[in-house]
């Protein structure tokens, strides 16, 4: 994989300080970033990640995975395999004459599809099917088609595992394999997973885990106009109807939604849920990505205001008086700068370097000293909890919970992180996600004198738990809440004797 050329800031006509200025606006809103790439004029000006978040852990995407869906709807297209004109029931004969097949159903098209006007009842999200273990192919077509396709905006992912559906069934490949062999191989994106439906197909409108760079490198591709490196990858045709260049979508809410680029202003941004973003700014040859916890999604008007607005259309380079020469320390490091470094520029370089959401926690003084274990019943139970076991030894403890799942464990350093991975069950608080193995950092530390809090931050996913377990005289209660969820934000409280 070539590494994407470096710059700074300054060299690159990006003041360094509007950049400082949108990671400080971003704290400030609690729209927490996990990492951040910025790139003009094909140079990476500025990349960090907010420990334990790090370059080379991929983050769940949630919905950008439709960018994904709707490039191997282009590669089908460029094929000549289908057309966005086609109805939808060219693809599914075997609705012919059912309650399906009424005027509304034979008159969605793909492009109803693509642009979230396909004419159905309701939408459907992918925490609705990710536990289903039946055809998701017939839990769509069992929603209604009511209204005229092509009118009414509703987004659905439901949408998009259909469109996933029709190009496996066209090019005999997943969507992934489609992808990753004729343009994820070409721009160097990772070998990326992507959850599968019972029925063997790629999810379309959710399940992909990128890194920032990856998502860059995407923006980098459609900024481009499909083509990377003097190679067209995905038709310059294409890019016009994704970014609404040719027969734009009317705006619902001030917001153009077209193949998944929403644009607004000078941005055109792919987003997935909690705060997934990829922007692509043509006015300032620019792309960013985000990858984060931003449950009021704010980002990305943020950085319209506070980067694209401030900064200068036609500027090459900022003038660089105060230059700092090159510190060999950065070399290897994944967020280095390029080139002559300002005083500014090395100031956000440090800012980078050091962001962390891994803060230090300190006991209460005072605090009960526990025993060194603890192996409890808890009273009957929402999650079907039938064991709870807490160990203590060494400044550290580890936390062991028993359901229908199996054993998981935790370890949380009391008062220091520690790093590990996990099989806990978490789908009811993280969108029904539930990967077998997960990365996990976890911190403990006493925030009352009978309470240890502890905090369990997942790498790979915009969620974090805290877990405060609570030592009572006759018995000991353990809460469970999440930062932000589509669901409950919370679990019963488990009563343990």
């Amino acid at each position: 994989m070539s590494e994407l050329p470096r710059s700074t800031p300054s060299q690159e006509g990006v003041d360094p300080e509007v950049i400082i200025d949108f990671l400080n606006a971003c704290e400030k809103s609690d729209s927490e970033i996990h990492g951040i790439a910025i790139a003009r004029h094909g140079k990476v000006i500025f990349e960090a990640y907010n420990a334990p978040y790090a370059a080379d852990i991929p983050h769940i995407m949630h919905s950008f995975t439709k960018v994904l869906t709707n490039t191997a709807v282009s590669l089908a297209y460029t094929d000549g395999l289908l057309d966005l004109s086609d109805p939808l029931s060219k693809y599914f004969p075997e609705y012919e004459g059912t309650e399906v097949d009424n005027e509304y159903y034979r008159a969605c098209t793909i492009r109803n599809m693509i642009t979230m006007r396909n004419g159905q009842k309701r939408s459907i999200g992918g925490n609705e099917w990710r536990p289903l273990k039946t055809s998701w192919k017939d839990a769509y077509f069992k929603v209604p088609f009511d209204k005229e396709p092509g009118t009414d905006y509703m987004y659905s992912s439901g949408n998009s595992y259909i469109l996933s559906y029709i190009v496996q069934k066209l090019e005999g490949k997943t969507c992934r394999e489609l992808v990753q062999e004729r343009i994820g191989k070409k721009i160097g994106l990772t070998d990326f997973p992507w959850m599968l439906s019972p029925e063997g197909v790629c999810s379309g409108g959710n399940g992909v885990s990128l890194t920032a760079e990856d998502m860059l490198r995407i923006g980098l591709l459609y900024l481009n106009k499909g083509k990377w490196e003097g190679e067209q990858l995905i038709s310059e045709e294409w890019i016009d109807y994704a970014f609404g260049y040719k027969d734009p979508i009317e705006p619902v809410n001030g917001v153009q939604y077209n193949f998944h680029w929403e644009h607004t202003g000078d941005l055109w941004c792919a987003k997935g849920m909690f705060g997934q973003t990829c922007g692509v700014v043509p006015a300032l040859d620019m792309v960013f990505t985000i990858t984060g916890a931003d449950k009021n999604y704010v980002s990305s008007k943020l950085f319209q205001e506070i980067v694209v607005d401030r900064t200068d259309r036609n500027a090459t380079t900022l003038e660089t008086k105060d230059l700092n020469p090159a510190d060999p320390a950065r070399e290897g490091s994944p967020y280095k700068m390029a080139g002559p470094v300002t005083t500014m520029d090395d100031i956000l370089l440090q800012k980078g370097l050091r962001m962390t959401l891994q803060g230090k926690n300190i006991s209460v003084k005072g605090h009960i000293l526990p025993q060194e274990k603890y192996i409890l019943t808890p009273e009957e139970n929402k999650d079907g909890v039938s064991c709870v076991e807490i160990y203590f030894k060494d400044n550290m403890v580890t936390y062991a919970m028993t359901d229908a799942r199996g054993r998981h464990t935790v370890n949380a350093g009391i008062e220091h992180w520690v790093k590990g991975t996990t099989t806990m069950t978490g789908a009811y608080l993280h969108h029904q996600y539930e990967q077998e193995i997960t990365l996990i950092s976890a911190e403990a530390y006493w925030c009352d004198e009978n309470a240890l809090m502890m905090e369990w931050r997942y790498p790979e996913m915009a969620f974090f738990d805290h877990v405060m377990i609570t030592f009572e005289e006759d018995h000991v209660k353990v809460d469970r809440w999440v930062n932000m969820n589509s669901q409950d934000t919370s679990r019963p409280t488990l009563i343990c004797r």
